[in-house]
């Protein structure tokens, strides 16, 4: 199999902040240090583990069916800001990026900036010793486990299965993109690579926040959103349930 090209620049990025965040958070933690890199005015991207077995699902699906799918006692269910299907991180690498509003601008397509990302994260992972090429459409519908599911431009290998999927969020002009690398073990520096393809300039943050402030910040949002019963409702405001 050739290795994947680079798909055409749909977004011009000039610098580009990697923070391979070393503390592994809740999963509540982890979707609030995503919505905050989102909010900041330069484009981030966020390395990340998680501090106990968890499985996150869409902004539209419920725990219920994440249990459903994901049984287990000792897991954490937590609804993501983005969209996408319901995703097991037990295992594989999670990342996030995040493109900064910018005044006048609009991004590209989700189907664009999706082939954009992929096109550089399977370059990443080729020059990283992992065989892959970007699914040209959609494969049949598995359900809502993310992995049963591939869509275009997903990251798949030579069989066909996936190894890497996403889940994007607009809001107020930014995008938020997190993505999971899954059934493949690319070698030590692909986040590196990664960066290098999305961004000319990459300024690496080490230490356990990225920004002064970043703790406080994220206790709070924590607290006020990811925390809360509205949040965490099955109807969140939208649907009702079976037994509402």
């Amino acid at each position: 199999m050739q290795n994947p090209q680079l798909i055409e620049e749909t977004v011009s990025l000039q610098r580009l902040h990697l923070w391979c965040d070393p503390i592994p958070r809740s999963g509540y933690e982890n979707m609030a240090a995503d919505e905050l890199l989102s909010r900041r005015a330069e484009a981030w991207l966020r390395i990340y583990g998680w501090a106990k077995p968890a499985v996150s699902f869409g902004y539209f699906d419920t725990s219920a069916e994440a249990r459903s799918i994901f049984p287990g006692d000792d897991i954490e269910y937590i609804r993501r800001w983005t969209g996408g299907g319901i995703v097991d991180h037990r295992i594989g690498y999670t990342y996030t990026l995040t493109l900064p509003a910018v005044e006048g601008y609009m991004y590209p397509t989700s189907a664009n900036l999706y082939k954009w990302i992929h096109g550089a994260l399977a370059v990443a992972l080729a020059e990283s010793g992992v065989a892959c090429t970007l699914l040209t459409a959609d494969a049949p519908d598995g359900g809502r486990a993310c992995w049963a599911s591939p869509v275009a431009s997903d990251i798949v290998d030579a069989t066909g299965q996936k190894l890497a999927g996403a889940g994007q969020r607009r809001y107020k002009g930014a995008v938020l993109h997190q993505g999971l690398i899954q059934q493949c073990e690319p070698a030590e520096g692909w986040q590196q690579i990664l960066a290098a393809q999305l961004a000319p300039e990459v300024l690496e943050i080490t230490g356990n926040e990225p920004y002064p402030g970043f703790a406080d910040e994220l206790a709070q949002l924590c607290r006020e959103k990811y925390l809360t019963a509205e949040w965490n409702d099955e109807s969140h405001g939208r649907r009702k349930t079976a037994h509402s």
